[in-house]
């Protein structure tokens, strides 16, 4: 990829790399027992902070969104964002020799700029063109080791190693904002991004809060959604676990969805 400019390269690129770098080797020095989360004891330090970080800063905005701006607008952004992200998607289905899903969203992302405008409406769904993403670290998992160490990422939330790198050049290789010169526009499309999909997850809130260990909620959530959408297993969707009152208890609810109509996670800012 050919960057703009040396200050964007270091911009967008070096500090998301060395931030990672240092995540990852102070992760290693509290090895746990946990094969799928070996560095709990860091990792929930990172959640505490990423919570107190949703309370005060994240969550206000994302609650004032979604009072202020009616459902249709809010459906329609999300709809751009969608189609932002079809760039991305197509790239890793070539990886991943997906040549037929390929062509797919390349058309639905052709059919949503031009008669969606911009992709603001989703006429591609009317055509059975679903919607359809894809990323590195599926893709990673695909020509590799499928399991990963999970982490948590400061401000982004929950990850694995494989998905964090995956998520970093994702966003330097194959998404246009890195195009963008002018840093008050770039920070605030990802801003809106960001607040954006915090206002889509207030449904979660009370499932994630009433469990017995939040942080162990949510990762397994996690691990089994991404483990669904590599290896088209049974996984626990974020909109589809529910809390039985009487017990007090979350009770998960197998999402029986074959692969190919698998949906990105909507966790606080996840790797998709």
């Amino acid at each position: 990829m050919r960057f703009i400019s040396c200050y964007s390269d270091r911009r967008l690129v070096l500090k998301p790399l060395l931030g990672f770098c240092m995540l990852f080797l102070s992760g290693c020095v509290t090895v746990g027992p946990n094969l799928d989360d070996p560095y709990e004891k860091i990792n929930r330090k990172i959640y505490s902070f990423n919570s107190v970080f949703d309370k005060y800063i994240l969550k206000p905005p994302a609650k004032l969104y979604a009072f202020a701006v009616p459902a249709p607008v809010r459906a329609g952004v999300n709809n751009v964002y969608n189609n932002i992200n079809m760039f991305p998607t197509v790239a890793n289905d070539l990886l991943q020799a997906e040549f037929q899903q390929a062509i797919l969203d390349t058309w639905r992302f052709i059919i949503n700029s031009s008669m969606g405008i911009a992709g603001i409406f989703d006429v591609a769904s009317l055509c059975q063109l679903p919607l359809h993403e894809n990323d590195l670290g599926i893709t990673f998992a695909k020509w590799g080791d499928k399991h990963s160490p999970y982490i948590i990422i400061p401000f982004l939330g929950p990850s694995t190693i494989r998905d964090g790198f995956g998520l970093m050049f994702d966003y330097t290789f194959f998404t246009p904002y890195p195009y963008i010169h002018e840093d008050y526009i770039i920070e605030s499309v990802l801003a809106l991004r960001y607040i954006d999909l915090r206002s889509r997850m207030f449904d979660t809130d009370k499932l994630i809060s009433q469990a017995p260990d939040p942080y162990a909620f949510m990762r397994e959530a996690y691990l089994q959604h991404r483990n669904f959408l590599i290896n088209g297993e049974q996984a626990i969707a974020p909109g589809e676990l529910y809390v039985d009152e009487a017990e007090g208890e979350i009770e998960p609810v197998l999402m029986n969805s074959p692969p190919e109509e698998k949906k990105a996670s909507e966790f606080p800012i996840t790797t998709n």
